[in-house]
């Protein structure tokens, strides 16, 4: 199988992996393909630290109007015309 593709399939379990909700031996084999592979390891530290993160300070406000100038910085003013058009 090609790094790629073998790369994605374990990069859709980490989150899994970090909630605990990953089969034992599937967990052996992401541990080791994390420790072969330097991309996907620094993918699992930044998702781990992220949630580490998220669950010391919980949620944070922001200031009025800056979601709406994220998305439009990310392109992503489709979704804030989807989510208005759907209230």
């Amino acid at each position: 199988m090609p790094p790629s593709k073998r790369c994605a399939e374990w990069l859709d379990r980490i989150s899994l992996y970090l909630d605990g909700e990953l089969a034992e031996q599937l967990c052996r084999e992401l541990e080791q393909h994390l420790a072969e592979c330097p991309d996907c390891h620094v993918v699992f530290n930044t998702t781990r630290r992220t949630i580490e993160l998220y669950r010391r300070y919980g949620r944070v406000s922001m200031p009025e109007g800056a979601r709406e100038r994220l998305f439009r910085v990310l392109n992503l003013e489709d979704l804030l015309r989807d989510e208005s058009g759907a209230k």
